[in-house]
């Protein structure tokens, strides 16, 4: 077997605007969750909605050249209707627990949800660095000990925020609900301080920094490569955590290869197609719309692309991340 171990480059080269292109809520609906008290009309379309999404991918896989099998030992996943959330807190938000246990120490992924309706943590700290992407809504934030929602900072779906240890932070939701993805390092337990009476002026950059999605650089600024990146934090070459941004342009797949560490990946965008095996056929592979959550375990092969569509996806895990491509079988 002929091995080659190839970096993901971690260059940020350039800013590409991408705040009207972030695609979660316009493609995933399903993934925002809102809350809203819907019209009987609205009902009957939602309904109707889902029973077509499901007709399709129920068509999808009936047909011959979409009846892959997926390696367990490789390749894990979740549809989106498959991720179990708990009830509604108190304070007004829900969570999906998906990597690891957060009050633990180790590493930890979770799906976190604030509903609308103004509902806020209070002000509090983590032991370690968390490191969030907004995947839906707008989530409002604010640091330090003075509790002022009306005065806290918006930022859009497709920001990407770290959360430092030990920094008083707190934060919420207005009028829609804000749909979050955390990874970090556990335990991530909170401990709340006393709030404190006065305006808040803006975010302590020692306890919360952020890049909005406009902010982002991407490895190829004019768009054109066929897969493109953005390291959004940590550096995927190295030890450590990191975070990226995956975007397949229609028609291309990796090739059959593995990674040291396992990776966990969200579908932000479209359809991603899923194969495990050294066996290259585009055909015969599995479809993972958006919202989908999987798991590459590593050492283990697997290869993956775009069909039709782009696919986005948010890619989190322990580094190095680097890929080592297999002899190909046809």
């Amino acid at each position: 077997m002929l091995l080659r171990v190839i970096p993901i480059s971690s260059t940020h080269i350039w800013k590409e605007a991408t705040c009207d292109t972030w695609p979660l809520l316009a493609h995933a609906p399903e993934l925002c969750l809102d809350h809203r008290e819907l019209e009987r009309e609205e009902q009957m379309a939602a309904s109707q909605w889902r029973l077509l999404v499901g007709a399709s991918v129920a068509l999808i896989l009936a047909v011959p050249g979409h009846g892959a099998e997926l390696n367990p030992a490789a390749v894990v996943y979740q549809l989106p209707e498959q991720i179990k959330w708990n009830s509604p807190s108190a304070a007004g938000s829900q969570n999906s627990v998906l990597v690891g246990a957060p009050s633990k120490p180790g590493l930890y992924v979770v799906r976190n949800k604030w509903l609308k309706g103004n509902h806020f943590s209070r002000p509090h700290f983590h032991p370690n660095d968390r490191f969030i992407t907004v995947l839906g809504g707008t989530w409002w934030m604010g640091s330090g000990t003075n509790f002022d929602p009306d005065n806290s900072v918006p930022l859009p779906a497709g920001t990407f925020v770290t959360h430092f240890g030990k920094q008083v932070h707190w934060d919420g939701a207005k009028d829609e609900d804000a749909s979050l993805l955390i990874f970090g390092g556990g335990p991530g337990t909170s401990t709340q301080v006393e709030p404190s009476a006065g305006k808040f002026s803006g975010i302590d950059p020692k306890a919360v920094i952020y890049t909005l999605p406009d902010q982002y650089k991407w490895r190829d600024p004019t768009g054109a490569a066929g897969v493109n990146q953005v390291v959004l934090h940590g550096d995927p070459t190295k030890s450590g955590p990191y975070v990226v941004l995956n975007r397949f342009k229609p028609g291309n797949f990796s090739k059959p290869h593995f990674h040291p560490n396992d990776r966990f990946i969200t579908v932000v965008k479209g359809t991603w197609w899923v194969a495990t095996g050294n066996k290259f056929d585009p055909r015969n592979t599995v479809p993972m719309p958006a919202g989908s959550f999987v798991t590459h375990f590593g050492k283990q092969v697997h290869w993956d692309g775009a069909k039709d569509e782009e696919a986005w996806l948010l890619i989190v895990g322990e580094g190095p991340a680097t890929r080592t491509l297999v002899d190909v079988t046809n």
